[in-house]
């Protein structure tokens, strides 16, 4: 299990390619298949955060977190509770509202956040460290923010959403990522042992001077 768990970043690009084959061969919805297109691209966005070139988890902790640890064995963040936090956030903000298509505010969350990857690896992170590219940066750009553009193109529809549905999508949107990624829970998995993220997961080609 904990190499099944330490190695789940490559596991993910093997969920994207199925899911895009179901999607191919399966799907007739057009909000189905861009839910679900959504959802293979994120796991290419995990593997492009984690895998290669990685780097992500370094960048989260000076950018998100403000810490300037460089010692990966400190922070409180192992492929465990990475795993958790980034498949679990997946399905529950992309898979699963590909089938409940009749509750709107999930299709929305869904959205939110894409736009929110589009900001945070076009500009936040970009601008932060005055860089060109961070980790997860081509996923989001050239896969995530296509296929949102595409809904809001030939998809949405704004009659068919009351005020509250962008109110929900939002609370959707923060619980689930309070949830995966700032709850105790999440926390308490960063802690255990067994689970170490590889030099290449953790620092990318950034890996700071000892």
């Amino acid at each position: 299990m904990k190499r099944i768990i330490n190695n789940w970043y490559n596991i993910s690009v093997y969920i994207s390619v199925a899911i895009f084959l179901i999607v191919a061969f399966f799907v007739t919805d057009s909000l189905q298949k861009v839910l679900l297109l959504l959802a293979a691209v994120l796991f290419l966005h995990f593997f492009e955060e984690f895998g290669w070139p990685g780097g992500f988890p370094y960048l989260g902790m000076k950018v998100m977190m403000g810490s300037d640890e460089t010692d990966s064995t400190k922070w409180n963040c192992n492929n465990l509770n990475s795993m958790f936090g980034n498949w679990l956030a997946g399905t529950l903000i992309y898979i699963l509202p590909a089938f409940l298509l009749n509750i709107k505010f999930m299709t929305l969350g869904a959205i939110l956040l894409s736009v929110a990857e589009l900001i945070m690896h076009l500009i936040t992170f970009n601008v932060k460290e005055k860089t060109l590219y961070n980790p997860g940066a081509i996923t989001a750009i050239f896969g995530l923010t296509p296929i949102a553009c595409y809904y809001f193109l030939n998809i949405y529809d704004a009659s068919l959403y009351m005020w509250y549905d962008y109110v929900l999508a939002v609370l959707w949107f923060a619980i689930i990522f309070w949830f995966c990624y700032r709850s105790p829970l999440y926390w308490n998995l960063g802690k255990k042992e067994g689970y170490p993220l590889s030099e290449q997961s953790a620092y990318g080609f950034d890996k700071p001077e000892e």
